[in-house]
């Protein structure tokens, strides 16, 4: 399996018996469905997050990808308690990508959450025309 960000190869890297899949370069970390549900119930769980935030904050850029799993195009998500984290999710097989340093983060709330969640950009949707539609319909939909 391939990296969606970076497309370098993904190892397996298990704990407690989840196996999850991590970029060797980015350091991303694509979670098949239920594994971020399990692994954020486990204490000491964040190791296998061992990506540098910052790289991961810049790789937030690269946010149209498709699944590394399925092939599917994946939904750009933002955690809804913590909005200063953002995600894509796969709506056919269930899995979900996290950059690097926002599974660890997600997994820890703290007051520096609550202060970063108060100057978070709003995540763009994209436009219509990324997806194939029209310009011309969508003008039609708006008059």
């Amino acid at each position: 399996m391939n990296c969606p960000k970076c497309i370098s190869p993904m190892v397996k890297v298990t704990f407690a018996g989840v196996e999850v899949d991590r970029c060797t370069s980015c350091q991303g970390i694509f979670f098949d469905e239920l594994e971020k549900d399990q692994l954020l119930k486990m204490k000491g769980a964040d190791a296998v997050d061992i990506g540098e935030a910052k790289v991961g904050k810049e790789f937030n850029r690269v946010d149209r990808i498709n699944c590394p799993r399925c092939g599917s195009r994946m939904l750009r998500m933002v955690d809804l308690d913590q909005p200063h984290i953002w995600f894509e999710n796969c709506t056919v097989c269930g899995g979900s990508f996290f950059d690097a340093g926002e599974f660890r983060d997600l997994k820890h709330d703290t007051l520096a959450d609550f202060f970063k969640d108060l100057v978070v950009k709003e995540r763009k949707q994209p436009r219509p025309e990324k997806f194939g539609v029209p310009s011309g319909i969508r003008k039609r939909k708006e008059e």
